[in-house]
């Protein structure tokens, strides 16, 4: 099972014994997003619009899977 929101998910859900075992992975950093776009981006040829230091550096709270998706769409 896995969610970005486990405030949201019904205690009963997550009580003792039904989930043993809770692997956080934290919203990536400047370094790591810039990593991830690398990734997704290598194989494109990138408008002369598109600002990956923009995209890197805002504030908002992008996951891996969300840098993927704003890469392939």
């Amino acid at each position: 099972m896995a969610t970005n929101r486990i405030e949201t998910l019904d205690p009963a859900l997550i009580r003792p014994g039904r989930i043993d075992r809770k692997i956080e992975f934290p919203l990536p950093d400047e370094k790591t997003k810039r990593r991830i776009f690398q990734i997704h981006t290598s194989r494109m040829t990138l408008s002369d619009d598109v600002n990956l230091d923009e995209l890197i550096m805002a504030k908002d709270d992008l996951s891996g899977a969300d840098i993927k998706v704003r890469c392939v769409c």
